[in-house]
């Protein structure tokens, strides 16, 4: 099960790349001063093409 799980976040992780890397950068850049919604559109960007990639609500 554990595995199954790891390869289908791994499917949402790869197609979504370009949205994962935005998300990454904002916090990179943020990272001294982070606060809760700092990459709030990058996050949620990131979080809609996971679930439109795997068809499930987070």
């Amino acid at each position: 099960k554990a595995r199954r799980l790891v390869l289908t976040l791994e499917k949402g992780l790869s197609n979504c790349a370009t949205e994962a890397t935005a998300y990454g950068k904002c916090v990179s850049a943020n990272l001294e001063s982070i606060s809760k919604h700092a990459c709030q559109a990058q996050f949620q960007s990131f979080k809609t093409c996971v679930e439109q990639t795997l068809k499930r609500r987070w």
